[in-house]
């Protein structure tokens, strides 16, 4: 679907429409102005049915390879130590309908990202609670939703595992709040995983149990989706999708749009998972040249997204190609093409929009 010409739907307005069932909706990106997402303008990924909360009888069950297996309530975790984290979020597929050849899978355009200040319990105070045994080697956290996949035959809830690494773990978050508010139930109610820096894969919703294991996760939506592979099927040389590829949008200009002669500010966005933006470079030549933009975010801090501005002073009427690409603290650099794979993950290709300037007649 083209992220360019924003719809909306009756239940959620301004979102855009990305496929019905599972509901699945990207962020009306080019109109989202503000460093903080909206809670009704933040995308929504969903890839099973929305779970059924009962919050009287909720109950966070922590268990496997600990000292010591636990239940909290929600109100026993709002009673925790808080802390605010702003975070970007991006789904692994967005973008997937800009890959060539084409790949299959939800047709995402370019507004599959937000940037939020997410509150909650920071995931090691949890884990100084149970205690992990040594021989733990994965994390995994369990969503209260739960259905059939088209591969499967019997019902499976979504469950993502992360490693025992001391350092991603520290970062982590039990997010209850999403910007000052309780969590919307389609973005996650009551409780949230955040991982700073990593694709939205990650960050599970609803979560009602973690669980600590001895050997690697394999469950589908850890082995079979979200893997890097070249061949669809061939799993021989899977890589798993983990931290965000340094990337960026430009949000004005749209595609097709016609703007006339004299002094314009091109506008966008750009993230990336470890570390900060660098700089961001504008072209208005499809790539002959490079001007460097200017950074207008007014936080620019690790795991959030930048804001950033290009003037340009059009002189002369024609078809332009503009361009942006974006560079990260770590030197990594967005590439002209996305490296292809065949679920249509991470693609951080550079973004080009046409644009149309008129010829004038006096």
């Amino acid at each position: 679907m083209n992220q360019d010409l924003p719809r909306s739907i009756n239940d959620k307005p301004g979102l855009v429409p990305c496929q019905v069932l599972p509901e699945n909706l990207e962020s009306p990106i080019n109109n989202v102005l503000t460093w903080v997402t909206p809670n009704d303008l933040f995308y929504v990924r969903t890839h099973l049915s929305y779970p059924t909360i009962n919050l009287q009888s909720w109950t966070l069950s922590i268990g496997g390879e600990v000292e010591r297996s636990l239940g909290f309530s929600f109100k026993q975790l709002k009673e925790m130590p808080q802390v605010d984290r702003s975070v970007t979020i991006e789904c692994s597929g967005n973008k997937r309908a800009m890959f060539e050849p084409p790949v299959p899978g939800e047709q995402w355009g370019i507004g599959a990202v937000g940037n939020v200040k997410w509150t909650g319990v920071p995931l090691a105070f949890i884990l100084d609670q149970i205690k992990p045994k040594d021989n733990a080697v994965e994390i995994v956290f369990t969503g209260a939703d739960s259905g059939i996949r088209p591969d499967m035959d019997t019902p499976v809830n979504f469950e993502r595992s992360l490693p025992m690494n001391k350092e991603l773990l520290g970062e982590c978050l039990l997010a209850l709040k999403m910007n000052d508010e309780p969590i919307p139930h389609k973005h996650g109610f009551p409780l949230r995983l955040i991982v700073p820096g990593w694709y939205g894969m990650a960050h599970v919703k609803w979560v009602t149990k973690i669980n600590l294991i001895a050997s690697p996760f394999q469950g589908p939506f850890q082995a079979i989706d979200y893997v890097y592979i070249t061949n669809e099927g061939d799993y021989s040389n899977a890589v798993p999708v983990t931290e965000m590829k340094v990337n960026s949008i430009i949000t004005w200009p749209s595609k097709g749009e016609i703007i006339h002669k004299g002094q314009h500010s091109i506008r966008g966005l750009a993230w990336t998972g470890k570390g900060t933006i660098s700089k961001v470079e504008v072209s208005v030549d499809n790539g002959m040249t490079w001007n460097l933009a200017n950074i207008t975010s007014p936080e620019h801090k690790e795991y959030t997204w930048t804001f950033w501005e290009y003037t340009w002073n059009i002189i002369n009427p024609g078809h332009y190609f503009v361009l942006a690409r974006a560079h990260d603290s770590n030197g990594n650099v967005q590439p002209k093409a996305a490296l292809w794979n065949a679920k249509g993950y991470g693609n951080n290709s550079i973004h080009t929009v046409t644009i149309t300037v008129p010829q004038v007649l006096h």
